[in-house]
């Protein structure tokens, strides 16, 4: 009678020790260490040069002086460099012709992530040239595209991941929202009808008759939940988009901004940061040089790839083009980093590495912005997501 208990007990510790084997196998995957890469933070750290670096839980945990004594797995990376994860602040990527709706020119319920394919080519090829977070943004054909979502990318589709499935409000005052056929037919068309469409909307919501009416992004605009990003390239879209900011008092994020230096010193003033279309080498000089002078002239600037419109190679390319009109290496890497994680709202987590953070980040044979250096493994919360040959 005695030997049923005795069997179910000895079933029972062996479940208990296969477990502990399984979840001690699952902890040795997930923590690791990096060694011997030169790590480009583009954080407070610099440069690190023969650095060991702790990956835990999918998130950066200290710079230690080595490896020996613990009981994780090392990960020998000596002669690569190391550098954060893309951070791409304004993309199309694996939605272009689903982020265009055309029943109106004011079309603030669509959101860009619910249109995403997670499984297409392009999010592979994103992926693999080491992007790994993107703003998915509504093209800027009509005055008001819909809302932006954040979202990071895994060569896996069940593994999307929303950083904010709402985040930006996408407004355009481009030539590509102005038409001969509707309205709007000029910038300042543009500038009117959508005052127009806010006051309005002001007028109902006092009337408490919001649940009548669509136009959620509007709304979410209106009441300070969503900050509007504005495609704005000359003089004087910059200056209707800055005009707006202030009629409304709302903070607000440029992109385009190929003549933003200009009014750099305004818009550091009242801290409107811009994410620059990218450049590439076959794009006038001036480009280069505009985007130089607004970085040295302290404006928070990030390119961006506008992909599948440009390659998610011109990221890289646009950063190098800024060292050869005096920017460093550093600064010039924190145009595709950091200061898109902070015009974001995200730099809590990702684009730069350092303690805490989001283990984003891509290993390379050479230096980061040399063209001919390719990339060996990009990992996502410490995962890694590609890896060379695989």
């Amino acid at each position: 009678m005695t030997r049923w208990p005795n069997l179910a007990a000895r079933l029972l510790s062996a479940w208990f020790v296969l477990a502990g084997i399984c979840a001690v196998a699952w902890g040795a995957e997930d923590t690791f260490v990096i060694k011997g890469a030169k790590i480009f933070t583009s954080g407070k750290q610099g440069v690190l040069t023969d650095a060991v670096l702790l990956i835990e839980n999918g998130r950066f945990g200290k710079v230690i002086q080595n490896e020996t004594g613990l009981s994780v797995p090392v990960k020998d990376y000596s002669g690569k460099t190391i550098m954060p994860g893309i951070v791409d602040a304004h993309s199309f990527v694996s939605a272009y012709y689903r982020l265009l709706e055309n029943t109106d020119v004011i079309t603030s319920d669509l959101v860009a992530g619910i249109v995403f394919d997670p499984s297409g080519p392009e999010a592979k090829h994103a992926l693999e040239s080491g992007i790994t977070t993107v703003n998915l943004v509504p093209r800027s054909e009509n005055l008001v595209g819909g809302i932006s979502s954040i979202l990071k990318l895994d060569r896996e589709s069940r593994s999307l991941s929303f950083m904010k499935k709402q985040a930006f409000l996408k407004i355009s005052f481009n030539g590509e929202a102005i038409r001969s056929d509707r309205e709007p037919t000029s910038l300042m068309g543009a500038e009117h009808l959508l005052s127009r469409k806010l006051e309005s909307m002001g007028v109902e919501s006092g009337r408490n008759r919001e649940g009548i009416f669509p136009q959620k992004g509007l709304r979410s605009l209106l009441k300070g939940d969503l900050l509007p990003i504005i495609a704005a390239s000359d003089m004087a879209e910059i200056n209707t988009a800055i005009r707006f900011l202030e009629k409304w008092r709302m903070h607000g994020i440029l992109v385009g901004g190929e003549e933003a230096c200009h009014l750099s010193l305004v818009l550091k003033e009242k801290g409107i940061p811009v994410l620059m279309s990218p450049i590439l080498s076959a794009y006038p000089d001036r480009l280069v040089v505009n985007a130089a002078r607004l970085v040295r002239e302290g404006v928070t600037a990030a390119f961006v790839s506008h992909m599948p419109e440009a390659d998610p190679l011109s990221l890289r390319i646009s950063a190098m083009m800024l060292c050869h009109h005096g920017i460093s290496q550093e600064e010039a890497l924190k145009t595709i980093t950091c200061n898109p994680a902070r015009i974001l709202g995200i730099s809590d987590s990702v684009g730069s590495i350092e303690e805490g953070k989001d283990a984003d980040f891509i290993v390379m044979e050479g230096d980061p912005l040399d063209l001919g250096s390719p990339i060996v493994a990009v990992y996502v919360n410490g995962k890694a997501v590609f890896t060379k040959g695989n």
